[in-house]
């Protein structure tokens, strides 16, 4: 696969990609490391598939490394392996996934929830390209691109003290934002035209595209859930839509529900404290209650997100 083909179908409308896409071509062809930040559903994994894919090391594996979904006592081996004999269960040798990655690229998704003692090990591994498996003596050396992602901003994950600054540093050689949906919302339709020509690939559907009503609708919304939310909505609507035009009635009801609606009819001008109690509760909504990725979408902290529902008394 070359730079094009890894490349090739993505949607840079807006000037936010149109400014992404020359950097990600310049960095595939680099071994430094390389952060990704943005909400959920950005497309920090697409990006790091172009970084590997459209470089040299497209040849070389590709190991992801979900951060959360790993127990935090199981982690150090699943990185790094482990000697026959170093734990309890430990019968055999076994590589991990940074001897894995060896000649490719590892990607660390949500590296913030990656634990301190580990945050040093990796330190070592990016700027000595060696480390030792769990319960060894030999040190072994490799040749890995790192990629890393987060969802949150990292910078403040320093200053909090839950991420070590000598790591931040090293990964932010060059940093990559991606920005939410609703700054882009030029992307909005092309992407979701290219979602449902791949329901239609798979023969999910034979619709046509988006009647003007229903690409209104979906320019309109503020997307919390960005691109992974909106390929929900399009497969929604190509298992709604045999053939023919999508219409509104196929688009979920609350992506014409936006938070200026919520004052029609009213006698007063709304206060501020409305205004910013109706959007939590919107946001809240729209992203299914999760306290994470709402705090996310307004661009505040957890704690600070739980502190307005407690002032507003939103549950």
């Amino acid at each position: 696969m070359t730079t094009a083909e890894a490349l090739a179908g993505v949607v840079a409308e807006s000037r936010a990609m149109r400014e992404l896409v020359p950097l990600v071509l310049r960095l595939a062809e680099t071994r430094s490391p390389v952060l990704l930040e943005g909400e959920s559903g950005t497309g920090k994994d697409l990006v790091a598939y172009w970084l590997h894919y459209g470089g040299p090391r497209r040849e070389g594996p590709f190991i992801k490394v979900h951060c959360p979904s790993i127990p935090a006592e199981l982690l150090e081996s699943e990185l790094f392996g482990h000697e026959k004999g170093a734990f309890t269960d430990a019968r055999h040798a076994k590589a991990g996934k940074v001897e894995m990655a060896a000649g490719g690229t590892l990607y660390f998704d949500q590296v913030q929830d990656l634990v301190p003692a580990l945050q040093a090990k990796l330190l070592r591994v990016i700027e000595e390209r060696r480390f030792e498996r769990v319960g060894g003596t030999h040190t072994l050396e490799v040749d890995v691109r790192f990629v890393a992602a987060a969802n949150v901003d990292l910078a403040g994950a320093v200053r909090a003290g839950r991420f070590r600054e000598d790591l931040f540093h090293r990964l932010n050689v060059v940093p990559l934002h991606l920005a939410p949906l609703r700054n882009r919302r030029e992307d909005v339709l092309p992407l979701a035209e290219a979602f449902l020509a791949r329901e239609r690939g798979r023969g999910t559907t034979a619709a046509s595209g988006f009647a003007p009503e229903a690409a209104e609708i979906l320019k309109g919304y503020l997307w919390p859930g960005n691109a992974r939310e909106l390929r929900s909505v399009v497969e929604r609507a190509a298992i709604l839509v045999p053939a023919g035009e999508v219409p509104p009635s196929a688009l979920p009801p609350q992506l014409a529900e936006q938070p200026a609606t919520l004052w029609a009819g009213r006698e007063r001008r709304p206060t501020l404290k409305d205004v910013e109690q109706a959007y939590i509760r919107w946001v809240l909504d729209a992203v299914g209650g999760s306290q994470t990725r709402a705090a996310a979408v307004l661009g505040i902290s957890r704690k600070a997100l739980w502190e307005k529902r407690r002032r507003y008394g939103i549950g």
